[in-house]
Formats: structure tokens, C-alpha cells, sequence
């Protein structure tokens, strides 16, 4: 062998080799999964007109949480459902059907949500010098099981949510999950209101103050819009018709709840524009 292709083939000795290597990191990294803090939000006394309320929203907590590496998207969310309320003192300062608003935020880890300093202080509802809010928040925390794209395709963005949240029989949810997988994911997208489905079970422990006795099963319809939802639902009735397996699955679970949210801002990891508003 030449002294030139001697060379050549030590180099692509040690290229094997740092590849080799390569692939032994990659191989011993801890597998992540995508994580959901669902944060339900309200005025707690009721003293906060719309306008103000949302201010304090849009200036001081969504920046903060849109600084932390680890979200990747922020949604705001107003609850479009009737008799949404939040907490006063007739409910225990609990919200209603999930509260008049919600801050909804994707993460690319769930673990990272214990490590968030701005997420573990909005799950207790409180201040940096520990006072109290004059809002109310309630927290759920859930890992991604299954994101499924509809006709419309990746690009396509919807301004209204439709969230069903469902506790499952005892031993149900390996059913559950062929049901969505098998059948009704298929036919939700068979609605030209559907963008896309994600759906989460719930992660606990991960949050001090979260509400880990919650239903354990999320699912986020993105849809066209509420208008668009709704004519859909006056002209043709049910999104998905009933089927014998869905009937099993509603009649057989411990609790459902649908409730409908519109998209009042989205907001991508980073959006430091914020701040100056």
C-alpha cells in the first residue's frame, strides 16, 4: 500500500471509530417525552375587569414562562363553553367546566416541568416575595401519547381547541387506545373542521400545588374555528356519529368532559416581544 492510501485508510479508521463513538453517546441518552402544563387561571375575587385581567397575563406571566428553554409553545385560551366560570365563594375558589381561561404550555420534556421555577410558582399562586395573587390558578400536568395530523396537513392552524378529558374504566385503557387508534381518530378527521388531535395522560408528581387527582386522559381537537364548529354541528349533528365501540367506551368510563377554548394568542419559545407590551 502507498504511503497516500496508507494515510487514507487511517483517516477512515479513525472516522469509523469517532462514529463508533458517536453512536455510543447518542445510545446512552435518556429517551425524553413531550410534556403538557395545562394551567387553568382566574381572577380570584372577581375584581379584575376583562381588559386588566388579561393584561396582567399578556405583560407579566406569559414572557415568563416563554423564557424558560424548555417550552416550546405557549397557547392562551378563553373558555367558549357555556357556564364557564372561575373560582368564588360559592365553589370552594374552584373553576367551573375548567375556568374562563387557560394558559396551555407544550414542553419538550415533561421532567422538566419539576425544574421550572416559573411553572412550580404558578401552580401555588404566588408572588416573587411570596404574597397573595389576585388570581387563582389551578394546574395539571400530562405526557404526549399520540399526535395525529388530519386532512388539512402539518401546516394548517386552527383558533379553536376542543378538549375531552376522560377517566377510563378500571382496565380500560389499552381499549381506549385501540378506539382512538383503530376508529375515531379516522373519523374525527373525516369532519372538514379538524386540523389535528394530541393526546396526553396525565403525569403526576411533578408539580408542587398541581391537581394530580384530575382525569387521566386529555385529547386536543384543533379545529377550524368555534364558528365553523358550531355551523358544522347545526347542519350535520354530532362531529363523529356513534359507533357500538365509542358507545362502550363513554358508557363505561368513570367521567367525561368535553369543553371548547378559543386560541386568543400562541406563542412560539423565545417571543421576547412581549416583554414591551
Amino acid at each position: 500500500m502507498s504511503r497516500s492510501g496508507f494515510q487514507r485508510h487511517k483517516s477512515l479508521q479513525g472516522l469509523t471509530s469517532l462514529l463508533s463513538s458517536l453512536q455510543r453517546v447518542l445510545s446512552t441518552q435518556p429517551e425524553v417525552t413531550e410534556g403538557l402544563y395545562w394551567l387553568s387561571i382566574w381572577s380570584a375575587d372577581g375584581s379584575l375587569e376583562n381588559e386588566s385581567f388579561n393584561d396582567v397575563l399578556q405583560r407579566l406571566i406569559v414572557p415568563r414562562i416563554l423564557k424558560d428553554e424548555g417550552v416550546t409553545l405557549l397557547w392562551k385560551l378563553r373558555n367558549a363553553s357555556p357556564s364557564a366560570r372561575g373560582g368564588n365563594a360559592s365553589n370552594g375558589q374552584t373553576p367551573e367546566h375548567g375556568g374562563p381561561c387557560a394558559l396551555v404550555v407544550r414542553l419538550r420534556d415533561v421532567e422538566m416541568t419539576w425544574t421550572s421555577r416559573a411553572l412550580q410558582r404558578l401552580a401555588i399562586g404566588r408572588r416573587e416575595d411570596d404574597q397573595p395573587r389576585v388570581f387563582g390558578t389551578e394546574v395539571r400536568t400530562y405526557e404526549l401519547i399520540q399526535r395525529y395530523e388530519g386532512q388539512r396537513g402539518p401546516k394548517a392552524k386552527g383558533t379553536c381547541i376542543v378538549a375531552v378529558l376522560l377517566e377510563p374504566a378500571a382496565g380500560a385503557d389499552q381499549d381506549i387506545d385501540s378506539w382512538y387508534r383503530r376508529e375515531h381518530l379516522a373519523m374525527i378527521a373525516a369532519a372538514p373542521v379538524h386540523i389535528r388531535t394530541t393526546r396526553y395522560r396525565l403525569r403526576t408528581g411533578l408539580v408542587h400545588g398541581a391537581n394530580d387527582r384530575g382525569p387521566s386522559l386529555l385529547a386536543l381537537h384543533e379545529c377550524v374555528s368555534a364558528e365553523v364548529l358550531l355551523d358544522y354541528a347545526i347542519q350535520h349533528g354530532a362531529i363523529v356519529k356513534e359507533t357500538a365501540w365509542s358507545k362502550r367506551i363513554f358508557e363505561g368510563a368513570v367521567t367525561v368532559e368535553r369543553t371548547i377554548w378559543d386560541i386568543t394568542g400562541k406563542y412560539p419559545q423565545g417571543d421576547f416581544k412581549l416583554d414591551t407590551l
